[in-house]
């Protein structure tokens, strides 16, 4: 270290700059140091400098200290004077220190030192800092790193135009970064053009003036600005502010916090908080499994990976091949049958590669066409399609790579290793193929899809909501007290909202998609409390949400608020999958019900299959959903649980409209309300009852005839499974019983 920092530093003349560099830092850190003990009002700091009750800012000794050092070095600058210059340079990195954390102050004239726009005192020292260390280590800026060598050593006029058209384009790549919006990256690269290269290509941050004129009239670049904003730069910006408020104390919040009013009596009781461990892992697990997979990433993986893992064996084969090698060994395998086994399988995947392009297209049309448009997503999302496009094109690059080495380099003898792997992966191929064919049967099998669908929806609502004990899952001797409408349902708040009401907007535009999928209502919890604020959920599960539409409602003291964080608690996707919620699972059902009441198809058989999945669903939420309903507080959010009622809406409502004259699935929909009511409790019966009644009135519409009248007023769990339903069931066989009479 000694000896790099004499070669580094002091041979080359650095030893100044290394003594104000460390200046610097160590009076910021003193400053900052000082400035939060007398925030803090610390009683053993001496504070303020006040001479006459005029409070001094250490901008203005920082400013009497740079003017001082400055014009000192620029007097002594024609003499030798070593021990001065590190002395003054020193001096001058600690004004230099003062001033610049004071940066906010001069910038917007007034105080804002603890405000939010504070933040750009701390800005302009780290890259005070940055510019100083390359510096430091001998790192020069265009224009300062021997440009301009090529022009002294032979003076022509050509070489200068080289030089500064070169200079010229690379400041041009300086600005247009910088007009991106990307300070660092344009600062930085600076003094390593290459990152210039990179930040005028990409594409521009979606606040940056160069946004603002390029961008305006082309949402699909506005979509992805958003996006690598999301993904990339705001999770390096809450770093950065994690180390700025470790270094310099939180900004935009006030030395004393105002005394909040007293909690209303009939405010509730603040609920214990989630563990923040183990709310964040879960949330974390759920983006992950929200997170859209494009279609190509794996195939591209894959294909990328056989012609590295083609290229080694080849060179591992050819280490075989040779007859003086370590690895030498004989093979009695023909080079012609090789080549030409080789030649099959390549051929053979493209082949299969085309068949699965095919046979997802028709599933895909006749999903969309035949059965639901829910159903195209669903599959799309299958790891098997994509294992199966990459594993099948993956096989064919191996193949034709070790064929093209083969025929090119000439050996004698055949590549026994690359031949061998080349036919396990055909294996594995052919096995893929197998399960996409069922897996593509299965989505022609209108059976089999409902059972899936119903599968991925049990699995939603078992993760949503709690196991409920056997007392819950019977119906209770008495009424339960009942949550609040969903209108009413907030967040615990430390005041009343007498302190302000701000709303957060949709203002980014998500290439994800913008259907709410999913909300980390703990996350929000630990913020609403730790800002003292109530916080409002305005979109529900499920919903589509616009441009600019308001997400949330925020009553309090709105200092602390951090909207992006509101915002980083939910995620938005293309389509509400049965994996994300029962409603999806229930719309997903309905939907194929629809559709195969709909005149083009006109097939029952397919409802009553629908509904039967349906009873099956709604009989597994029924108990969830009353446990959660009597042991909620009004501290739920609106917009991530649906009452018992939407549930029962969006299971029948819509097949109910749709079974006008299809006597068979009035009877399936009449045994699906009338099982609930049977198997509920009394707290949900409204719901069914209501619509009980309604099928009645619909009875009445329809059917004239007395027959049909007492047809379609039977209940049927088979649609029509006998002429009076389940009510006109006759004796239970019984077996094994002894016949007295």
């Amino acid at each position: 270290m000694g000896r790099w920092f004499t070669e580094t530093v002091v041979d080359n003349g650095r030893l100044p700059l290394f003594f104000l560099l460390v200046s610097f830092l160590l009076a910021f850190l003193f400053i900052r140091f000082s400035v939060r003990m007398i925030r803090a009002e610390v009683s053993w700091w001496p504070g303020n400098v006040t001479p006459g009750g005029m409070h001094i800012h250490h901008v203005m000794f920082g400013l009497v200290m740079v003017l001082i050092s400055g014009f000192a070095l620029v007097a002594i600058a024609n003499y030798e004077t070593p021990i001065a210059n590190c002395v003054l340079a020193s001096v001058f990195g600690i004004g230099s220190a003062l001033m610049l954390d004071e940066f906010a102050l001069i910038l917007h004239l007034r105080d804002v030192y603890w405000a939010e726009e504070g933040r750009a005192s701390i800005d302009a020292v780290f890259v005070a800092v940055a510019i100083t260390g390359l510096y430091l280590l001998g790192v020069h800026p265009i224009g300062f790193a021997g440009d301009f060598d090529a022009y002294q050593e032979d003076r022509s006029l050509g070489t200068l135009a080289l030089v500064l058209g070169g200079l010229a384009f690379q400041l041009l790549l300086a600005a247009i970064t910088l007009l991106k919006g990307k300070l660092w990256t344009g600062l930085v690269g600076l003094f390593f053009v290459p990152l210039l290269i990179v930040g005028a290509w990409r594409i521009g941050r979606p606040n940056s003036p160069w946004a603002r004129w390029r961008y305006t009239d082309k949402p699909s670049k506005q979509a992805k600005a958003w996006l690598r904003e999301k993904r990339f730069r705001e999770p390096v910006v809450r770093a950065k502010i994690v180390v700025q408020e470790a270094l310099s104390g939180r900004f935009g919040v006030p030395v004393a916090v105002p005394e909040l009013p007293e909690i209303p009596e009939s405010a509730p009781a603040s609920a214990k908080l989630p563990n923040r461990l183990l709310s964040s892992i879960q949330w974390r697990r759920t983006r992950r499994r929200l997170r859209r997979t494009p279609v190509w990433r794996l195939p591209v993986v894959l294909v990328s990976v056989s012609m590295v893992l083609a290229y080694t064996f080849v060179a591992i084969d050819t280490e075989f091949a040779e007859p003086t090698g370590a690895l030498a060994t004989d093979s009695d395998l023909d080079i012609g049958a090789t080549a030409t086994l080789l030649a099959v399988i390549a051929g053979g995947m493209i082949t299969l590669t085309g068949l699965v392009f095919t046979a997802i297209t028709l599933a895909m049309q006749f999903g969309a066409s035949q059965i639901s448009v829910r159903v195209v997503p669903m599959l799309q999302e299958e790891a098997i399609m994509r294992w199966s496009i990459g594993m099948f094109l993956s096989t064919f690059v191996f193949a034709v790579v070790i064929a093209s080495d083969l025929a090119l380099s000439g050996q004698r003898a055949s590549p026994v290793l690359s031949t061998s792997i080349a036919i396990l992966l055909a294996f594995v191929s052919a096995f893929l193929f197998i399960g996409l064919v069922a897996r593509v049967g299965m989505i022609l099998n209108s059976s089999r899809l409902l059972r899936w669908i119903a599968a991925q929806g049990r699995t939603s609502i078992f993760r949503m909501y709690p196991a409920v004990s056997a007392e819950i899952a019977s119906p209770p001797t008495k009424p339960l007290p009942q949550s609040p409408p969903p209108a009413m349902r907030r967040l615990p708040s430390e005041s009343s909202g007498s302190l302000g009401t701000t709303t957060v907007r949709l203002e980014q535009l998500s290439s994800d998609g913008r259907i709410l999928l999913a909300v980390d209502v703990a996350g929000i919890e630990r913020l609403a409390t730790k800002w003292g604020v109530t916080v409002q959920l305005m979109p529900t599960i499920g919903e589509f949400v616009a441009q600019d539409s308001v997400l949330f409602e925020v009553e309090g003291p709105q200092l602390r608020v951090r909207p992006h964080r509101l915002v980083g608690a939910l995620v938005f996707g293309d389509t509400h999958s049965p994996m994300v919620s029962p409603a999806a699972a229930l719309q997903a059902i309905v939907d194929i019900a629809l559709k195969a009441l709909s005149p083009a198809i006109n097939d029952p058989g397919r409802a009553v299959q629908a509904m039967d999945h349906l009873e099956d669903l709604l009989m597994t939420l029924a108990p969830r959903v009353h446990h959660e309903s009597d042991n909620s507080a009004p501290t739920r959010i609106r917009g991530t649980r649906r009452t018992w009622a939407d549930y029962v809406a969006v299971s029948t409502d819509e097949i109910r409209h749709f079974s006008t004259g299809s006597t068979q699935v009035q009877r399936r929909l009449r045994s699906l309300l009338v099982t609930l009511l049977d198997a509920c409790p009394p707290e949900q019966h409204p719901p069914l009852v209501a619509r009980l009644e309604a099928l009645d009135a619909q009875v009445a519409r329809e059917w004239t005839g007395s027959l049909d009248v007492s047809l379609a007023s039977a209940p049927d769990p088979q649609g029509l499974g006998s002429e009076l339903g389940s009510t006109g069931r006759g004796q239970p066989v019984v077996l094994g019983a002894e016949q007295n009479n």
